[in-house]
């Protein structure tokens, strides 16, 4: 009987260390997600393999720019977040692909298609090292997610165990325009 109750307790033992072990292991998501380096809008973040630096911020509810000799206006039902951000990389050749802005609401917002044809993209450059390269980001997105805005920066869209650069964004900084142009040396 003793040798019965002895084994049930073990047995009783080893699922609450493996329930504790399961419930206290992060997710594979988590594991391998991106390395993260955070700082502020006036900061200059650096992760191991690339910086950026936010030079400046513009909100507004129509853009224009000029392209291919063509002139071209957006207007917006929410704002547009024009961002121009300097960026250096490390040792390595690497292109800024993945920028997206999460709004206060915690939603992800990627880079406008609707402004595609922008001059200066920072999307459409390439960063060499000890080169630094100043690009435009352009975001559409629903004014009430202007409150409490991060800038994320990376290589790729969901990188893995890559890093990624987040920026808050300080909405006193932002310059609000009802109209932004957009000329071929930026903002």
């Amino acid at each position: 009987m003793r040798r019965v109750l002895l084994s049930a307790l073990t047995i009783l033992l080893a699922g609450a260390i493996l329930l504790f072990l399961q419930m206290t292991t992060p997710p594979y998501a988590m594991l391998t997600g991106p390395i993260r380096t955070a700082g502020g809008h006036d900061d200059v973040v650096t992760s191991r393999t690339f910086s950026a630096r936010i030079d400046k911020a513009v909100q507004a509810r129509t853009i224009a720019y000029k392209r291919f000799g063509k002139d071209f206006e957006r207007a917006s039902s929410g704002v547009w977040l024009l961002v121009a951000v300097e960026t250096r990389v490390g040792q390595q050749t690497m292109a800024i692909r993945a920028a997206t802005i999460r709004g206060a609401s915690g939603r992800l917002y990627r880079q406008s298609r609707r402004a595609g044809s922008v001059p200066q993209l920072l999307s459409g450059k390439t960063v060499q090292p000890g080169l630094p390269t100043t690009g435009l980001l352009v975001f559409e997105l629903p004014e009430e997610e202007t409150a409490d805005m991060s800038l994320l920066l990376s290589g790729q869209y969901g990188p893995q165990l890559q890093d990624e650069i987040e920026i808050a964004l300080d909405p006193k900084k932002i310059t609000v325009r009802d109209r932004a142009a957009i000329g071929d040396d930026g903002l």
